[in-house]
């Protein structure tokens, strides 16, 4: 621990400067030197011991210290927000990173229109199909997720080809079901669609 020794009537003085005037780190500075440490060998965990912080926030700030670099001076320059470079760690792929970041306007506030950029074609775990299936069932069957690092809510389904397939298999156990309960027709439908056999006249008792 470094210690500066002072005269004790000036030392009021230097600690309510000390206390004023500091200037945090900013989080990029804070990512690069997590970064240098981690490529010098340290793991999550002993830079988390180290700082006293939890490992969590390291792996955090370490995603932040893989982004493109395109992203990160942008962040410096001002052209987006700290909320937005974490959403940008959704996907690793920094030519991807970089497509989305030239196709929105600048600068960029919204975090929610990155992700909806990055997660075109997946399927958001609040989905009513995804429900319906379950993520545990889904990942039984081999489908891979990708998790929001930064916010455990936020979860997206990679395969909804296959979390639809799933949903179609559970309900076609269903379906079999009321039909041996004696049912003559059962219909699934599980996107809403309008079910074009169901129209017609009503039938008056003779």
């Amino acid at each position: 621990v470094p210690c500066q020794i002072v005269e004790s009537e000036g030392a009021g003085e230097v600690s309510l400067a000390e206390n004023v005037q500091r200037v945090a780190m900013d989080a990029m500075d804070e990512v690069d030197a997590f970064s240098s440490l981690a490529e010098a060998g340290q793991s999550s965990a002993d830079i988390a011991r180290r700082f006293g912080i939890s490992e969590r926030h390291v792996e955090q700030r370490l995603a932040l210290a893989a982004l493109s670099p395109k992203i990160k001076a942008a962040y410096r320059r001002g052209d987006l927000t700290l909320d937005v470079a974490r959403a940008f760690c959704l996907v690793e792929e920094h030519a991807k990173q970089d497509a989305v970041f030239k196709a929105l306007s600048k600068p960029i506030t919204h975090a929610s229109s990155v992700r909806n950029q990055l997660m075109q074609g997946r399927m958001r775990r609040n989905d009513r199909v995804a429900v319906f299936v379950g993520l545990e069932a889904y990942e039984a069957a081999g489908g891979k997720i990708t998790r929001d690092l930064f916010d455990t809510d936020d979860v997206y389904v990679d395969d909804p080809a296959l979390m639809n397939k799933l949903a179609h298999d559970r309900l076609d156990a269903v379906r079999d079901d009321a039909l041996t309960q004696g049912w003559a027709w059962v219909e699934v439908n599980v996107h809403q669609q309008r079910f074009e056999s169901a129209y017609g006249a009503r039938l008056h008792p003779t």
